[in-house]
């Protein structure tokens, strides 16, 4: 007899504590957000992630109904904010920029992780490459450059950011086009301290995104030799595209927001709906002109997920083929 009333109460204690923690799910997700909402960055601040990361969180706030702050968390290529992000709690209080080159990182085994590991929430932008140099040089245009470093192997140098990142494929494709010429590529953690390098004449040229460099063309100290995106930026009209130069290919840049795994899809659509408002405000849509960035929107959140692991695989192949991957010990 105390042994069957030990188990009602037992088991009533049970359904009691299920039956509290099915309520508290249910109001997190129908109340969400309740409180501040951290944003990751793993790029230098001024970089074009950076910039995209503090606008949504700017002009966020007044969808979210919360304060939106940025953490940046630079270092392995993205693998030091990844893996804070994957520690944190699942309930849509910490999110993540995601970019073309997190994508390049995993598919090259430069970092542990899977597009899979992530939860994909929204695509954002598409942000052609272009290639650009101090105002004093002497390339005026693609031709000047590739002529220059066919006839002078290895004497030139590009900044660029990552080893084997987005940036460094969509160079190494173009390079390829203009016959394959010596030109050293150097590396840093960020697209505005690859700018930076140019400028202070520790490269010659720097491969970036004009989000970049628009404030130092403006100013005249910079000088664009071309862009990757289709047609031309109506911020750079003067400025021919790689495919109107003889150069057959147009790659972009592209970034997003992404959580940890595991996010309910409750969560993550209220996330994407406050996004979705966040990304056609007034406000929003001026950012995006002023940094030459095109909208690169997916259906949903699973669309992109999908798309996602989709790219790990192939730019895994791509890479093989360039003998690009690391290698395991």
């Amino acid at each position: 007899m105390k042994r069957r009333k030990g188990l009602h109460v037992f088991l009533g204690t049970v359904f009691t504590c299920l039956l509290v923690f099915m309520m508290a799910y249910g109001a997190l997700s129908e109340e969400y957000p309740t409180r501040p909402i951290t944003i990751l960055c793993w790029s230098s601040p001024g970089a074009p992630n950076d910039l995209l990361a503090r606008q949504i969180a700017k002009t966020g706030e007044k969808y979210f109904g919360q304060r939106m702050d940025v953490l940046t968390k630079k270092g392995g290529s993205g693998a030091i904010s990844m893996g804070y992000l994957q520690k944190q709690k699942k309930d849509g209080y910490t999110l993540s920029t995601n970019t073309a080159s997190m994508i390049i990182n995993i598919a090259s085994g430069r970092i542990p992780f899977k597009a899979s590991d992530f939860t994909c929430i929204m695509r954002i932008q598409l942000d052609p490459f272009l290639i650009a140099v101090r105002s004093d040089s002497p390339f005026k245009d693609l031709k000047d450059f590739f002529d220059y470093a066919n006839k002078n192997p290895g004497k030139l140098s590009i900044s660029g950011f990552g080893t084997a990142s987005a940036h460094f494929l969509a160079f190494m494709r173009l390079k390829a086009r203009a016959g394959d010429p010596n030109v050293r590529w150097i590396a840093y953690e960020g697209g505005a301290d690859a700018a930076v390098a140019c400028l202070g004449g520790h490269t010659n040229l720097v491969h970036t995104n004009y989000s970049v460099v628009g404030e130092h063309v403006k100013a005249g100290k910079m000088r664009v030799l071309g862009v990757s995106s289709e047609k031309r930026l109506s911020a750079l009209s003067d400025v021919k595209t790689y495919m109107e130069q003889g150069y057959k290919l147009s790659p972009v840049h592209w970034r997003g927001f992404m959580g940890p795994s595991g996010l309910s899809k409750d969560v993550v659509t209220k996330i994407r709906g406050f996004m979705e408002k966040t990304v056609m405000d007034p406000e929003f849509k001026t950012y995006m002109k002023n940094a030459g960035a095109e909208y690169g929107l997916m259906d949903s959140p699973d669309a992109f997920q999908k798309w996602a692991e989709g790219e790990v695989k192939e730019n895994h192949e791509l890479m093989k083929k360039l003998n690009l991957l690391k290698k395991k010990k």
